[in-house]
Order: C-alpha cells, then sequence, then structure tokens
C-alpha cells in the first residue's frame, strides 16, 4: 500500500481549517460560531492549515507518514507505487488562478528516494525533483479539464498515468472586493468541477464565521446566515476536496490520487438598507 501524503497549503490565518472532518453533506443551513471558536479540522488525512496573519502567497510542505525512504537499485515502474495529490485555486490572488501538482512513489509502502535520472512529465511539462517527489505549479488553464497524461521514465523504462483534470470552482457571486449587506439569508453562487467528494461555502466575517453544506451532489447556490456579522473586511469561500475516479497507470504496483480545490473572495461587511 502506498504512504498516505499530503500538501498543506500556507493560507490565510482566517481560514486555517474551517470544517469539522468527517459531516456528510445535507439540507442547506448555516452553522454559526461564536466570536473566536475553537478552528475545527477539515479532514485528518490532509493535516491542518497554518498561516501568517497577513496571508502573503503560499508554500508548499510534503507530509510523510511511516518509516525512512528507502533508495532502490532498480526504480522501474514495476516496483512503484504513485500517489498523485492536486491543489487547484487558492485563498489569495498570487493562487487563485494556479494549481499545484505533486507526485510522490513508494514501494511495499516505504516512501522512495530517488538518486538517478528519473524524471516525470505530464502533457509535456516537467516536474522539479526533489528527493522522492516531483512538483510543479502552473496556471490552471494548463491542465484544466484536460486530459492529463503523466509520464514516468527512469534509464530505459517508462510508463504513464492517466486522469482527467477538473475545473477550477468559481465563487459568481458575491463578486472579490464588493460591499455585502449582512443578511440571513446571504446567497452564494457557485460552480464547481471534477467528482466531488465533499465541498462547502463559508463566509467570515471580523470575528465569526458561518459555513453550509449544499444538499445534492452538484448544486449551485448557498444560502448562509451573516446576520450576526459585525460590519467590516471578511471573505467568502469555496472549498472543494475530490478523488479522480479515472485516473489509470499502467506499469506501476499501484496508483491513488486526492485533490483539494478553493476559491475565496474578499468582500466587505455592511449594515443592510
Amino acid at each position: 500500500m502506498p504512504i498516505r501524503w499530503s500538501i498543506l497549503r500556507v493560507a490565510t490565518a482566517v481560514l486555517s481549517a474551517p470544517l469539522l472532518a468527517g459531516c456528510a453533506a445535507g439540507a442547506t443551513a448555516s452553522t454559526r460560531l461564536a466570536p473566536n471558536p475553537p478552528t475545527p479540522r477539515i479532514a485528518p488525512s490532509q493535516g491542518p492549515r497554518t498561516g501568517p496573519a497577513n496571508g502573503a502567497g503560499s508554500v508548499t510542505i510534503i507530509d510523510t507518514v511511516g518509516p525512512p525512504p528507502v533508495v532502490l537499485e532498480d526504480t522501474s515502474p514495476s516496483h512503484l507505487a504513485l500517489s498523485l495529490y492536486l491543489t487547484v485555486g487558492g485563498y489569495d490572488s498570487s493562487t487563485r488562478n494556479m494549481t499545484e501538482m505533486a507526485i510522490s512513489f513508494s514501494s511495499r509502502g516505504r516512501r522512495v528516494q530517488f538518486v538517478a535520472d528519473e524524471r516525470v512529465t505530464c502533457n509535456g511539462v516537467a516536474l522539479q525533483r526533489g528527493g522522492g517527489t516531483f512538483d510543479v505549479k502552473v496556471s490552471s488553464d494548463t491542465f484544466s479539464g484536460k486530459l492529463v497524461t503523466c509520464t514516468y521514465a527512469s534509464g530505459r523504462s517508462a510508463t504513464t498515468a492517466t486522469f482527467t483534470m477538473p475545473v477550477a470552482p468559481t465563487i459568481v457571486s458575491p463578486q472579490d472586493n464588493v460591499e455585502l449587506a449582512r443578511s440571513t439569508k446571504t446567497a452564494v453562487t457557485f460552480r464547481i468541477g471534477g467528482h466531488s467528494t465533499m465541498f462547502y461555502v463559508i463566509a467570515l466575517g471580523p470575528t465569526s464565521k458561518v459555513w453550509s453544506y449544499p444538499a445534492g451532489t452538484r448544486p449551485t447556490q448557498a444560502l448562509l446566515d451573516t446576520s450576526a456579522f459585525s460590519p467590516g473586511p471578511g471573505f467568502v469561500a469555496l472549498s472543494q476536496s475530490f478523488d479522480l475516479p479515472d485516473l489509470h497507470g499502467t506499469g506501476f504496483q499501484s496508483v491513488d490520487a486526492q485533490g483539494s480545490a478553493t476559491q475565496q473572495n474578499r468582500v466587505t461587511w455592511v449594515q443592510p438598507s
């Protein structure tokens, strides 16, 4: 079995892992937290999100679990299990239109450390190797909605893994940097793509936050109760975790994948007219 690993995104502090783990989707409804509540977790496998107060930029950290990595004499595909992780979009303007792809390899449950000429390309884009992980960050338009073919090569051995990249989530309304009246039914309209395993909409005020689990598998709107928010700056965000049901690999011991997608818009909460 491949090792478990995850990508942790450094984002705005106010959106540090805002959801309870393992909650199932239900009817559209808001949940209000008291000011400065304990921050719940989104999912144990994805780890916590932490960030500086200014929320500038993002950075990738590979978090591995298990024994130390192993160096193989033979790194041909038949000796490797492939794990793919995708991060689509982000919490700020520098990451909103970016997609990050990371691929790691393991052998018999141990992470592999590469020391030779192993390489990975996806649709002709070369991934940079860092130890046992291959990583690239590109404009989301590079892969969005496309069939992606990733080729792993080691010496004279080469094989591929293919999947369809989901499109980035989009908050249609409210748009970025607008004034938004507080309401018991603040409407957030959005689009998501791909095969969603869980997604949610969240609104944050200066001292509190609410979120909603929309009903159905592909709704386009959620209603949030923001009536108790204090006037001032805040955010509306959409976050999705997804899998890749059409992921296929030839020649590997196994292939698996997981991913997350995010968009966040800044708003200013104001008194209703």
